[in-house]
């Protein structure tokens, strides 16, 4: 958007990831005090009283700023932005990554000038919805796999296993155990900052880091990827063209990243593989296979590289600045 000639200002949760993302590329975060609306009535009740006062505040940031559109992105950290939006006559548009829309969405889309879905499926769940894909940085299309192996310092073939932003505790504890003795291969573990601390290797080509800001390097230099099934994840792996094992997080709300993986699977562009199925020696036979599979492997990333959406980004931005135009009038 800001290529583009717009002026880009960020709502968000104060104990988000968002917090330390928006702010380090440069923009400003509005950051307000929100919690999810899970847990006792107590907890909800809490939670419902700071997305209401959330509105408010971001009711004075529209008439301060006045945006031609506003965009929410999902979850409970977005609505406060959306209703304050809608309430006073502002375009707005939503983005639902997941196959299967959040309640909040699902709530919110009734309200919007158009919710932009990730999967066509997701699409058709939701009021006033057109399917654009998933926005992915431009960065994971056009890394370099020989420039990523040789900056990384890492010696092919390559595993990556990375659980998402928080970490994923069953594959990180099988993944330490199944790679953590001598492998005819690099393995690079992305544990995430919770379950860092508990794992070690004594495999010199076993690298367990914490987390990655450039993960797209670690992605181009990949041969396998072994990862959860959020929406950001599973396109960045699409658009670096890579053969991946998905094991989708079991306790997603409405089994969203089941679903998400379901996409690419019956799809044929990637393997599954279910959580309850993750140990040592099933993750470790599982990759080697793969490994082993040039033909199985070259397939599943050509496949999976046809499903990246790399206009999604633009065709937001489109959407965004026409409604703008409209706003403004002639």
């Amino acid at each position: 958007m800001s290529d583009r000639g717009a002026v880009v200002e960020f709502v968000g949760s104060q104990s988000g990831i968002e917090k330390t993302l928006v702010p380090k590329e440069g923009y400003t975060l509005h950051a307000l005090p929100l919690t999810g609306l899970a847990g006792s009535p107590i907890a909800q009740a809490r939670a419902g009283l700071l997305s209401l006062r959330a509105t408010i505040r971001c009711a004075r940031i529209i008439q301060q700023w006045r945006p031609r559109a506003v965009l929410g992105v999902g979850g409970y950290a977005s609505a406060p932005a959306v209703m304050a939006a809608r309430t006073l006559g502002v375009p707005t548009f939503l983005h639902e990554q997941n196959s299967v829309p959040g309640r909040v969405n699902r709530l919110a889309s009734r309200f919007t000038t158009e919710t932009l879905a990730t999967f066509p499926g997701a699409a058709q769940r939701l009021e006033n919805a057109v399917w654009v894909g998933m926005p992915t940085r431009t960065e994971v299309f056009d890394a370099s796999r020989d420039e990523s192996l040789r900056d990384l310092g890492l010696e092919p073939p390559v595993v990556l296993i990375f659980g998402g932003s928080g970490g994923a505790l069953r594959i990180n504890l099988s993944a330490a155990e199944a790679f953590g003795t001598a492998t005819p291969y690099t393995v690079v573990q992305v544990s995430g900052h919770r379950d860092f601390s508990l794992l070690s290797t004594e495999n010199p080509r076993h690298e367990i880091l914490e987390y990655v800001d450039d993960l797209w390097r670690y992605l181009a230099a990949a041969d396998v990827v072994v990862s959860r099934a959020g929406a950001g994840s599973l396109f960045d792996i699409a658009a670096a063209g890579k053969a991946a094992i998905l094991i989708p997080f079991p306790y997603a709300t409405g089994d969203h990243q089941l679903e998400n993986a379901r996409y690419f699977t019956e799809r044929g562009a990637a393997e599954l593989m279910l959580d309850a199925e993750v140990d040592a020696t099933a993750l470790r036979g599982r990759v080697e296979r793969l490994l082993n599979d040039d033909e199985r492997r070259e397939e599943l990333a050509r496949r999976i590289a046809a499903l990246a959406t790399p206009d999604a980004a633009g065709d937001v931005a489109r959407r965004l600045l026409r409604a703008g135009e409209k706003e403004r009038g002639p």
